[in-house]
């Protein structure tokens, strides 16, 4: 073979690795390592995921909430009992995030209405960026969870949540960093 068409097979070859290295990195293109994440790790549903729908399953859960609750906060143990924090017979206080003509963001409420605050964002003839609801009052309940069996082993009436279950805490992981 000449020159010229090593140089062709070179950079054909060059080509198709891209081409499949970008199919493999936006996810497209599986290796058959469909049981491991992009960090190596192994895939599993959210561990908020696995406790409601244990607990959504169970009969006294349902006779209790009747379907509304707020979950504030639990503690996931895949290999024994977790502990799910909620919140039911509440009411619901909102705050709207408006965008106004000029470009400025104000922020509406509290209030207990949401319509009441979508109201006033149009008469302020603004748009709607976010509405945060949180519930408020009520009863506070503590289920523990038979993590391994997907059971609920109790649900038992407590006084006040968890301080934890009220602070709202954001932590970014980064495995660049040392």
């Amino acid at each position: 073979m000449d020159g010229s068409k090593w140089f062709s097979l070179i950079i054909i070859g060059l080509f198709s690795a891209i081409f499949l290295l970008s199919l493999y990195e936006s996810g497209d293109l599986s290796l058959g390592m469909n049981d491991s994440d992009d960090f190596g790790g192994i895939d599993r549903l959210d561990p908020a995921v696995t406790m409601q729908r244990i607990y959504e399953n169970d009969s006294d859960f349902q006779n209790l909430t009747k379907g509304n609750y707020s979950g504030p906060g639990g503690i996931f143990n895949e290999t024994g009992e977790s502990v799910a924090y909620i919140q039911i017979n509440g009411w619901y206080i909102h705050e709207v995030t408006v965008e106004l003509q000029n470009g400025t963001l104000k922020n509406l409420g509290p209030d207990v209405s949401e319509e009441k605050l979508c109201r006033e964002a149009d008469s302020l003839n603004g748009s709607v960026i976010s509405i945060h609801s949180q519930m408020t009052g009520g009863e506070f309940y503590m289920i523990t969870i038979d993590t391994p069996n997907e059971t609920v082993k109790s649900i038992e009436k407590v006084d006040e949540l968890p301080e934890w279950t009220t602070e709202t805490t954001i932590t970014e992981v980064s495995e660049e960093e040392p």
